[in-house]
């Protein structure tokens, strides 16, 4: 089987917003670099609290992925959907051929941890209807890594090692529930025990990164040694799209405490990027008419 390295890391700086002091953000992804991040547009991790997030505002030609780490998120769009998620749940957003949406704190009181990834979407998929997906703690499935205890010759004594809550693609049997338009893994990995080695496999045709949330780990096998707040990338081993050969990651434990990541991988989409603000296109007439549908009221007003 192929075995994974990594190639690129950045590190996440935490800054203030401009104009308000309510809102810090950092990029675990920066905006156009899209043939190294492909299928991935950009990742932000934010911090807010009232009066700050994200007000009306629309979109059209990807998937927002928004994974909340502490605090409660109201979300509603033009699609008549509405709800609140908290800690490790989800909203899972396609944006397709345009939707208006925000999302704030839920009340005044609560401070706002979250992520968000935009994910691009194929050409003939650009303008499909607009969805979401609410994926909270109920429905994502967790696989559980476990160790025999060496203190013990009963079965019943196993260790858990690490623990993966399964939002999107698989992880061992375990299914996650996000419905993808194109193929997505999306794992949150806590490696409980110290210097545990988990080994996850990762398609080998998959582009693929992971922030790491807490503690410090070693990834790949150049064993490259990160901690919290860097975010590795490895490329795809295979460049054949119909290619179903397995890679696998070796992730370390290196630390004394939980080593806490989020893990994408997904299938790379090879078309030109046209980005701008909140419009994803393959050229710039798409942005232009998105521009004129949105201005002409063809988005629906929440």
């Amino acid at each position: 089987m192929l075995r994974r390295k990594i190639s690129t890391i950045y590190t996440v700086t935490k800054q203030a917003r401009r104009g308000t002091s309510s809102m810090t953000n950092g990029m675990i992804l920066p905006p156009n670099k899209w043939e190294l991040h492909d299928p991935f547009l950009m990742c932000a991790e934010d911090w807010f609290r009232h009066p700050g997030g994200f007000d009306l505002h629309p979109h059209r030609g990807f998937e927002t992925v928004t994974i909340v780490f502490d605090g409660l998120l109201r979300h509603q769009d033009s699609k008549g959907n509405s709800g609140i998620i908290g800690p490790s749940e989800v909203q899972w957003t396609t944006t397709g051929r345009g939707l208006l949406h925000k999302e704030v704190p839920a009340d005044k009181e609560t401070n706002v941890h979250l992520m968000q990834l935009w994910l691009n979407l194929p050409r003939e998929q650009k303008l499909i209807e607009a969805s979401y997906q609410d994926l909270t703690k109920d429905v994502i499935p967790t696989r559980e890594v476990k160790i025999s205890n060496k203190a013990s010759s009963s079965k019943d004594d196993e260790e858990l090692a690490a623990s993966i809550r399964v939002i999107s693609g698989t992880s061992g049997d375990i299914k996650g529930p996000a419905k993808n338009v194109i193929p997505v893994k999306a794992l949150d990995i806590s490696i409980l025990k110290p210097n545990f080695t988990l080994e996850e496999p990762i398609p080998a045709n998959y582009n693929m990164f992971i922030y790491i949330l807490e503690g410090d780990g070693s990834f790949g096998d150049n064993n490259t040694k990160l901690q919290s707040g860097n975010v590795l990338v490895s490329p795809p081993l295979r460049n054949d799209n119909y290619n179903e050969e397995e890679s696998v990651l070796k992730i370390t434990n290196e630390g004394v405490n939980v080593l806490r990541i989020i893990l994408f991988a997904g299938k790379p989409i090879r078309e030109p990027v046209v980005q701008h603000g909140p419009f994803v296109g393959n050229e710039w007439d798409d942005i232009i008419r998105a521009q004129k549908d949105f201005y002409l009221g063809k988005f629906a007003g929440l």
